[in-house]
């Protein structure tokens, strides 16, 4: 019998051991030829690169280890956006390539906050196939986002709608009416405030344990994350007066527990939020198409974090304070002071300008 041109495995099949550009990789098959063909299909993929959107998958699956359910899916889209419009090697990728790409982006009116994204998660993508030897330089790393881009701005309650909020408070008569107390003095995100219990309540020292969230972003049911993940999330809230008198004492569990006693699904918060937005008055009846009157839900929770960061402002804390109260990166606080500062002037500008009439 021919000696084989390569090892036979126990299992029998046939193997060969490479070193490639400084790695073994191990080529089996059926038969010697077969090995053959991978070892050579191999070499010739090697030498053209590897196709972005598999550099993009190796990079997703680490990086994912690192991140909140949410961030993942936010970056998600952007990797699929990605590899949908470099679907060949990662090292045809040129920097004309990927800023015609955020073109693109902005021509299909993304928001500026989109653009970013899918530029940062190039880069990330990019300097990763750097690290792993796909590419010697990374084509995204002097790219920028055109200025001027749309940004999706969430307001902040007006003074009339916080002070129906306070006063819904103090009254504690409207349904979910702590929650939104919560929300108010503390400016945390809603599935933080959704898995705050009891014994995050630190009243000896004033504060409130922030060390979870709860993640909706995989349908009705949620999933909990703690903060271990995010630099800015895990922290301590200092307990305002009027929240501390608000919360109950002696109490164990979630403070705002679901109908089965656990946490709640996405649509139990959607019931009860509207419930608390119709007994607060904070929901506007506009006419539809169809002449028919509707009910319309235009504050989230989101605006209540916006109303803090303008409490906080307007109580002279500088953004790295409010930053670390509301575990946001200090740059996200400091637009969020730019933008309070724009329309203090403007309010000025328009008080002088009545003035002078």
């Amino acid at each position: 019998m021919a000696k084989q041109k390569y090892y036979q495995r126990p299992d029998g099949l046939y193997e060969s051991i490479r070193k490639i550009n400084g790695r073994r990789v191990a080529f089996r098959g059926k038969t010697c030829r077969e090995v053959d063909r991978k070892i050579l299909a191999y070499q010739e993929q090697a030498q053209a690169g590897r196709p972005f959107p598999v550099v993009a998958a190796q990079w997703q699956r680490e990086h994912d280890k690192t991140v909140s359910l949410s961030t993942q899916m936010v970056y998600g889209y952007a990797v699929k956006r990605l590899c949908a419009a470099f679907p060949k090697s990662i090292r045809d990728v040129k920097p004309l390539d990927v800023k015609r790409y955020l073109n693109d982006l902005e021509r299909a009116g993304y928001s500026a906050q989109t653009v970013q994204t899918d530029l940062s998660v190039c880069k990330m993508i990019c300097s990763y196939a750097v690290i792993s030897g796909d590419i010697d330089v990374s084509p995204a790393t002097e790219i920028r986002k055109s200025r001027g881009l749309p940004v999706k701005r969430r307001e902040a309650l007006t003074e009339e709608q916080e002070a129906i909020v306070k006063r819904v408070s103090a009254e504690r008569k409207a349904h979910f009416w702590l929650f939104g107390c919560l929300l108010l003095y503390t400016g945390m995100r809603r599935g933080e405030a959704l898995a705050l219990t009891y014994g995050d309540i630190d009243r000896k020292a004033g504060v409130i344990h922030v060390t979870k969230k709860l993640s909706y972003a995989t349908g009705q049911v949620p999933v909990l994350e703690d903060h271990l993940k995010s630099e800015n999330g895990r922290r301590d809230i200092p307990l305002l007066p009027p929240l501390a008198a608000a919360l109950p004492r002696n109490r164990a569990g979630l403070i705002f527990p679901g109908e089965d006693g656990g946490f709640m699904r996405s649509s139990e918060i959607t019931k009860n939020w509207r419930r608390y937005c119709r007994d607060a008055g904070l929901f506007a009846a506009e006419r539809a198409s169809n002449g028919e009157t509707v009910e319309t839900f235009h504050i989230t929770p989101h605006c209540f974090r916006h109303s803090m960061a303008t409490i906080c402002y307007e109580a002279g804390l500088d953004p790295r304070q409010t930053a670390r109260i509301l575990g946001d990166a200090v740059e996200t606080v400091e637009g969020v002071y730019t933008h309070l500062r724009q329309q203090r002037q403007k309010s000025a500008a328009e008080i002088l300008a009545e003035y002078c009439k």
